[in-house]
């Protein structure tokens, strides 16, 4: 038996969660929210929000269980939303490149303290592109693993175990800290600390409430916590993160801001309905940047022979799931699973956020996402 398997089993002898959704909009008939509402009980999710959406708004809203002790999911509450917070992150740097604010194509190591180039490659330049789209020879070495735990620096991070076998734009491979400082190189390239260049290009023009700093936030933001092995400890603990002062998110910081692009992304579920909303057509995009955000520019095959990595986003090609591609991305983090997904031919997407749900996956989709775009995918 595999480590997945044994999982697996080991989640299906966990109590019921005996959750029920709490509809703030439904159209959907009452034998469809049945549906979502088994699959989330069956993989024991504690609390969360499910919504489905088109181009004119939200069709289906519902929410589960609460946020923190005491304090019940709600329209407005925020989660952190682990990698989700990689295409939100890549629709704020296409925004301000088509305001002419980015250059993804410019050496990446222009205005920073320390260089992204391969060592093995000292002569080529790593791009912002290849940043985003995890082919720029950063990998989550060791270093980065338990550097981050003990607040090492950008620099001092990079001189370990940081870079990948293959060099730079002749592989791919998934990368928190390679998206991590994509945030920097938007910092060194805009003049405005990634948070300042965030609300200004995306999530004030969308009017989202949003933010990498939980503490900016004036919404309840959401507990996580893993569902197994069952503890007391809070994995990630909301009020704690909203406690911080609410001081660094206005100055530039090339050797720490590698911490906020890749998932420290805290919002609702309208606010990300809005990003869905702007990326299913030409409007607050161009068509042409949207249909480069959906271009296969890289292969995940080696992890999930269903994904390939488009510009800041998954395109998932599963005919178990949808007889169409499906783009957006997945979020794991704390015990907590998340997903925006789109599906562009019929011009509607589905988000849903979760506190603690099961992990297993056997590749990169978590198994409750995949039930849940199966079932969304059953009523095109």
């Amino acid at each position: 038996m595999s480590r997945t398997q044994l999982y697996r089993a080991l989640i299906r002898l966990l109590p019921q969660q005996r959750i029920h959704l709490r509809p703030f909009a439904q159209r959907m008939k009452p034998e469809q929210m049945e549906a979502y509402q088994r699959i989330l009980r069956r993989y024991k999710a504690a609390a969360g929000a499910l919504a489905l959406f088109d181009v004119s708004g939200v069709t289906d809203f519902f929410t589960y269980g609460d946020a923190r002790p005491g304090l019940p999911v709600t329209e407005n509450t925020a989660f952190r939303l682990a990698s989700v917070s990689k295409l939100v992150s890549a629709a704020g740097m296409l925004a301000m490149r088509e305001k002419g604010q980015l250059d993804l194509e410019k050496d990446a190591d222009i205005g920073l303290p320390y260089s992204l180039r391969h060592p093995k490659a000292p002569e080529s330049p790593v791009t912002l592109r290849m940043l985003m789209t995890h082919t720029a020879g950063i990998s989550d070495g060791q270093t980065y693993l338990s550097g981050i735990e003990h607040g090492k620096t950008a620099e001092e991070l990079l001189k370990g175990d940081s870079h990948t076998q293959h060099l730079p734009g002749l592989g791919c491979e998934y990368s928190n800290f390679g998206v991590g400082l994509a945030g920097c190189v938007v910092e060194a390239q805009t003049g405005l600390s990634f948070e300042q260049a965030m609300q200004t290009y995306l999530f004030q023009p969308l009017f989202m409430k949003a933010s990498y700093y939980p503490q900016l936030l004036d919404s309840v933001v959401a507990n996580a916590k893993r569902i197994f092995p069952p503890k007391k400890h809070i994995n990630f603990n909301g009020e704690e993160r909203q406690a911080k002062p609410r001081t660094g998110w206005d100055a530039r910081d090339a050797q720490t801001h590698h911490l906020y692009a890749h998932g420290s992304c805290c919002m609702d579920v309208c606010s990300l309905v809005k990003l869905g909303q702007a990326l299913l057509k030409p409007g607050f995009f161009r068509e042409e940047t949207l249909q480069e955000m959906r271009s296969p520019l890289a292969s995940l095959h080696g992890r999930d022979p269903s994904l390939t990595q488009g510009l800041g986003m998954f395109i998932l090609e599963d005919p178990h799931i949808s007889r169409d591609p499906l783009y957006g991305h997945q979020g794991m983090a704390y015990g907590a699973v998340h997903m925006l997904f789109l599906d562009i031919k019929r011009g509607r997407g589905i988000i849903s956020l979760t506190t603690g749900v099961s992990e297993a996956r056997e590749y990169i989709m978590a198994d409750v996402n995949k039930a849940l775009l199966k079932e969304w995918a059953l009523h095109a």
